[in-house]
């Protein structure tokens, strides 16, 4: 929850905190004025020693999720970003209490350290790189059949040079023993569904920043010639180094020519479809719209669009229903009635009525950030005319007493 708040600042117009408190979460934007920027203090999640997996600071413990620290006294451990050669971390994962056969990971090269999520096509850790000290996830695929190894890291090699803020680095490719694994750069951060879990929906201001971000990375994807095509809130990342305004950075994007082992599929596989892809067409840019929609139909009502039955019937509601008004699924005073429309609108069936492109939608946001501005700007010169104003003031008094002196000392 947002830390309690008195008033609102007059110059970023965000909730003030109250004397002592401290904001818990940049979920919820909080006025940071005052607040001193320390360039040394890093923004860093702990390892639990028992269970393996990552402690959710601030969390109220009224949440589980399988990828977070549910010990009723969590085993804190800190872990540094680079090792020194000859420095250990505080905390290993054995890979026997996850299941995983130590043949299919590629232990020669990257060091388990912590759990951190499970799917039904991978499972994914925070490891340890061997060669270079750093801290890297390892995400190993679990229905890829061996003929498609090859087309995996053909796959995976078009999404390599992907290099921007808002997109997880791919830093290695491979397949060890029956396992093809993808490894990126590890950011200390959540995934949306974890940050639901722990703090509920946030602000309408962050929802429209996570937003924004997403549209960043999938606007410089395409430039690149790339798709995301997996676009779901457990792969965007809410990253707060509680230095700076907060970020998202995407991950996993999709290996389109890769076919993934027949298994029977769940309703997760199709929480987060597109319509067209719900309907068995092609994917195109404007289903990354759709998307997007589910993304933010999520930040804003704290569930997916829909919900409930198997996999046929998650899918049917994607492909030939509208999803219930946000406002009727959870209703926000504070929300622009704007905002919802804009999402709503990115989950209409038909492709033309939706933003054409993500890049489209991006342009229809922004407008909000930009209203903030207007709004301190405007502040900023009210200031700095009454300001002028009472020096004027000021300065016109004391040339009135200047005067008098004068006029009072020729007199006399």
């Amino acid at each position: 929850m947002p830390a309690q708040v008195t008033d609102t600042c007059q110059t970023c117009f965000r909730l003030v905190a109250q004397p002592g408190a401290e904001p818990k979460t940049q979920w919820f934007h909080v006025c940071r004025c005052g607040r001193t920027y320390s360039p040394n203090s890093q923004f860093s999640i702990d390892v639990c020693g028992n269970c393996k997996r990552r402690i959710p600071a601030h969390a109220d413990g009224s949440f589980t999720s399988p990828g977070l620290c549910s010990c009723p006294a969590p085993n804190a451990h800190k872990l540094a970003s680079n090792l020194r050669q000859g420095e250990t971390d505080p905390v290993s994962l054995d890979l026997t209490s996850i299941k995983m056969p130590a043949e299919n990971f590629p232990l020669d090269k990257y060091a388990p350290v912590a759990f951190l999520g499970d799917s039904p096509r991978a499972t994914t850790l925070l490891c340890r790189d061997r060669a270079r000290g750093s801290k890297v996830v390892v995400k190993c695929f679990k229905r890829i059949a061996p003929a498609m190894h090859a087309t995996f890291q053909s796959e995976s090699k078009k999404n390599q040079p992907l290099t921007h803020p808002n997109i997880a680095k791919i830093v290695d490719i491979g397949v060890h023993g029956s396992t093809p694994y993808l490894v990126t750069a590890y950011k200390d951060g959540f995934d949306i569904d974890q940050y639901i879990a722990m703090h509920g929906t946030p602000s309408p201001e962050v929802a429209i920043k996570i937003l924004l971000g997403i549209c960043e990375a999938l606007k410089y994807a395409k430039t690149q010639g790339i798709m995301h095509q997996d676009l779901r809130p457990g792969n965007v990342l809410f990253i707060d180094d509680m230095n700076s305004e907060p970020s998202v950075v995407l991950t996993d994007f999709a290996l389109p020519k890769c076919k993934f082992a027949e298994t029977p599929l769940t309703a997760w596989d199709a929480l987060y479809l597109s319509g067209e892809e719900a309907r068995n067409m092609d994917f195109t840019e404007n289903c990354e719209v759709y998307c997007l929609g589910n993304i933010g139909y999520n930040l804003l009502a704290g569930r997916a669009p829909f919900s409930g039955g198997d996999y046929q019937e998650v899918k049917n509601q994607h492909a030939l229903k509208l999803p219930p008004r946000i406002s009727s699924v959870k209703n926000d005073p504070q929300r622009p009635g704007e905002l919802d429309e804009i999402i709503e609108k990115c989950l209409e069936k038909d492709p033309k009525t939706r933003f054409e492109s993500p890049a489209k939608l991006m342009e229809r946001l922004e407008v909000f950030p930009r209203r903030v501005q207007m709004l301190i700007d405007n502040a900023m010169i009210a200031r700095k005319r009454a300001q002028m104003t009472k020096i004027a003031g000021i300065a016109a008094a004391a040339i009135a007493a200047l005067s008098a002196i004068a006029f009072f000392t020729l007199v006399h």
